[in-house]
């Protein structure tokens, strides 16, 4: 681990996006929607997503180092199927953070790419509903 670094655990809804738009595809061509239907799922691990690198500016904390990790791990969060993840958070370092820094609105929130928000927002919506049909018991009373 590089100086000034540290792995930790924090909950997504603390860390804030530093870009003002993601990619709807990540490199290895998976989607967003097919990244968060797999950590749903579990068919993919938690632990098997690299973590993402942090950094602390204006009190708050930033995403250097996985702006669309964030997205997904946000809607996780928002359902209750993840708490905290894993995070390198690192020292400061304006030069790599005013690279990245690109939101318009204190990294609050994302654009994506590729792919209209709210389709992405409705799919991510079908897959919950679906995990919970797939998921759900019946009582005896």
């Amino acid at each position: 681990m590089g100086n000034g670094e540290s792995v930790g655990y924090m909950r997504p809804s603390d860390i804030r996006f530093t870009h003002d738009s993601i990619q709807y595809n990540f490199r290895d061509g998976r989607t967003l929607t097919d990244t968060f239907r797999q950590l749903l799922r579990k068919s993919t691990p938690i632990d098997n997503i690299p973590e993402m690198e942090v950094m602390q500016y204006g009190g708050k904390w930033f995403v250097v180092r996985g702006n669309r990790r964030l997205f997904v791990f946000k809607e996780l969060e928002k359902r209750n199927q993840i708490a905290q993840v894993q995070v390198r958070k690192k020292n400061f370092d304006s030069g790599l953070f005013h690279n990245q820094y690109t939101s318009p609105n204190e990294g609050r929130s994302v654009r994506i790419r590729g792919r209209a928000r709210e389709a992405v927002e409705r799919e991510f919506q079908e897959e919950w509903e679906e995990y919970q049909r797939d998921n759900s018991y019946c009582t005896i009373l």
